[in-house]
């Protein structure tokens, strides 16, 4: 308990800064729970939200990373609220590999900016090397959880802020930009209607 009792007070204290830096520029600063980081779920989240007194940090939901994890992402999403500041449509789905690795997986490989045939993503890099056998991969809207699971995720944003933009993430290295692009709004249109 000694370490993730320090990691918490040193993050405490950062974010007590970066909080006052943001309600000094009138911005919200909305954190990704990741896992391998220290906020990685809701509840983590709200720690850091009401250890460091903050007022404009809250979420950027990423079911994604919740998916992979096991968690209820319209619960989670009902469960923070109005700390839900940000919202990115990507999808996860878990793999065989997660028998043996688990779902923080942590088999990744890294890989070298000169090496060829980087797998691109949606923002100009590259994603990591995947292990042979992963515990989970992301893949485009609709692959990972169908439209009924995408309209009640929509809903849950519109009860917390009827204005959210939702943003679509690219992280599915099994379709070009274009092609994740289209699928992934066509089955966002398609859950929108069915609100």
């Amino acid at each position: 308990m000694d370490v993730p009792d320090y990691q918490w007070g040193v993050a405490v204290e950062i974010w007590k800064e970066i909080d006052a830096l943001a309600r000094e520029n009138d911005v919200r600063v909305a954190i990704e729970m990741h896992p391998h980081n220290l906020v990685f779920s809701p509840v983590t989240l709200k720690r850091l939200v009401d250890e460091a007194g903050t007022t404009d940090i809250g979420a950027e939901m990423d079911p994604s990373h919740l998916m992979w994890q096991g968690m209820d992402k319209v619960a989670s999403i009902k469960w923070l609220g109005p700390l839900v500041f940000h919202a990115a449509a990507k999808n996860a789905t878990l793999c065989p590999g997660a028998d043996i690795r688990g779902a923080p997986d942590t088999s990744f490989a890294r890989v070298p900016a000169e090496a060829p045939g980087k797998v691109p993503t949606g923002y100009g890099f590259w994603c990591n090397a995947w292990p042979e056998n992963p515990a989970w991969k992301f893949v485009a809207v609709g692959l990972g959880n169908d439209v009924p699971f995408w309209t009640e995720f929509l809903r849950a944003l519109a009860e917390i802020n009827p204005d959210m933009a939702v943003n679509i993430e690219h992280e599915d290295a099994a379709y070009s930009q274009t092609e994740d692009l289209a699928l992934a709004a066509k089955n966002l249109h398609s859950a929108a209607a069915a609100l």
